[in-house]
């Protein structure tokens, strides 16, 4: 018996992303789960449109993350700009690492929330104070 259906590729041709929209994919502030989500919507991005298709239940198969996971992933890939749901249930991605492509020419397209690298650094380290302070006390025997 097989596992869970994850779609492929809609082609072979390697996916092409400059290294100017790398740079900026590095002050997008998302979290692990939205950047393995993002990656595997290029992965499966036509080349002609820019648009992934695939199910929360296929993603979740394909990561090997529970639902609330990829919707979370899925939320801040839309609150950031890089992906979103069209009306017929594709994804969406950003025409910076589509080289441009996109599903129609009328649609409205989202700027991209990038930080500066000073603000993400004082998040971060927001976060990391946050995440020690729910440690629990080490206790040293001595």
């Amino acid at each position: 018996m097989s596992g869970p259906f994850v779609p492929g590729p809609p082609s072979n041709e390697p996916v092409v992303i400059s290294r100017e929209v790398l740079q900026l994919l590095a002050l997008v502030d998302i979290s692990l789960a939205a950047r393995r989500v993002l990656d595997v919507l290029l992965a499966l991005n036509d080349e002609h449109n820019g648009t992934a298709e695939i199910s929360q239940n296929e993603m979740c198969a394909a990561l090997g993350a529970s639902k609330p996971t990829v919707n979370r992933a899925f939320k801040e890939l839309r609150a950031c700009g890089l992906a979103w749901r069209l009306d017929d249930g594709r994804y969406q991605l950003h025409p910076l690492l589509t080289q441009g492509r996109i599903a129609a020419a009328v649609m409205s397209v989202p700027e991209i929330q990038a930080n500066d690298p000073a603000s993400l650094t004082q998040r971060r380290r927001a976060r990391f104070t946050a995440q020690l302070a729910n440690l629990p006390p080490s206790t040293t025997t001595g």
